[in-house]
């Protein structure tokens, strides 16, 4: 499905940072905190989670407005487990691209259509997890080291914002001139052996449309209503994890953590985001808060475990359902695969 180099990479990561995670650890008294959690505060955070992705099944009817004025519910929510269950089983994060096809197959529309619309949610997504990140900083009940957490922040603030004015150029570019943008990717596809040019023209048609959602200020400031919704949400499921197991830790630690999290699984890693995530957690936790680090690395393997296996189990039933199979994701990631048959 991809080039060996990459899931390896992200196996090498993830070894590297759950070693130094639980390197000298005491993996027994860690699991036994574990298994003393509350399990009704960890149902609860389980099932705010969970609901999560029907909230992003909402948000990206928003995306896709210029493309589909409407495409179900029920077949976004659907792509949307699909895509989060294979990110969770198979490397390097191939769900992004079974999430758009999925979706493309269920709603008879372009695979790079639906690709674009997911490139300006990562978009919404960065600058609204970046934003809660300093506003928890700054929040009354935040209580940490005030200058390790600066730092952490400032560092991950000023990666982002390199990325974002990156980002902001070029979506700017195509916005404003995307027959010039058309053109341009037209000469150079020209230079490209045929399959792979009409690929690359296809996907460019498809990011041109699907950035047609930032050309409304309505559909933006929808779309930016919907990310900081779905990311306060998702801070909730970490308030009660925190009861859960017991950390004396608020709303604003809880958002804080999101954050944090949020930016340390877009590093490579092994399905699941294994690694990364505890890491985030011990940093956040253990090296700003000031939190035990029994019960930090305990939440951190409880949480990530409990949540991981919902939306992986209502990915699976979709995928049965929908007759898909992973063979047909990698062909048609690996052919272009951009139209759908029509009805």
């Amino acid at each position: 499905m991809t080039s060996s180099w990459k899931p390896l990479l992200g196996l090498s990561v993830s070894a590297l940072l759950l070693w130094w995670v639980f390197r000298g650890e005491d993996l027994g008294a860690i699991a036994a905190e574990v298994a003393a959690a509350d399990p009704w505060w960890l149902l609860a955070s389980v099932f705010v989670a969970t609901a999560g992705y029907l909230l992003r099944a909402m948000r990206w009817q928003v995306l896709l407005t210029p493309l589909r004025s409407q495409t179900g519910l029920r077949a976004r929510f659907a792509a949307t487990a699909i895509g989060f269950m294979v990110n969770n089983l198979l490397p390097a994060r191939a769900g992004e691209f079974a999430r758009a096809w999925s979706l493309a197959r269920m709603a008879k529309m372009r695979t790079s259509a639906c690709l674009s619309s997911l490139v300006v949610e990562r978009l919404f997504d960065g600058i609204t997890v970046v934003a809660l990140l300093v506003v928890s900083l700054s929040l009354p009940g935040f209580r940490a080291d005030s200058e390790l957490a600066g730092e952490l922040v400032g560092g991950a603030v000023a990666g982002f914002l390199a990325v974002l004015a990156i980002v902001i150029l070029v979506v700017t570019l195509v916005l404003a001139r995307p027959n010039l943008v058309r053109a341009a990717g037209r000469a150079l596809a020209s230079r490209l052996p045929a399959a792979a040019g009409g690929r690359a023209l296809s996907i460019l048609d498809g990011l041109v449309q699907g950035l047609g959602a930032l050309r409304s200020p309505r559909l933006v400031a929808r779309a930016a209503v919907w990310s900081l919704v779905f990311w306060l949400w998702h801070s909730a499921s970490f308030w009660l994890g925190f009861r859960a197991f017991g950390i004396d830790a608020g709303y604003a630690e809880a958002l804080f953590l999101n954050g944090i999290t949020a930016l340390a699984v877009a590093l490579p890693s092994a399905p699941g985001f294994f690694g990364p995530f505890e890491a985030a957690v011990r940093v956040a936790l253990v090296g700003v808060l000031g939190v035990g680090e029994n019960p930090a690395l305990a939440f951190a393997a409880g949480y990530h475990v409990t949540t991981f296996i919902p939306v992986t189990a209502i990915g699976l039933w979709y995928f049965w359902r929908m007759g898909f199979s992973f063979r047909q994701i990698g062909l048609a990631r690996k052919g272009g695969e951009e139209a759908v048959p029509a009805l």
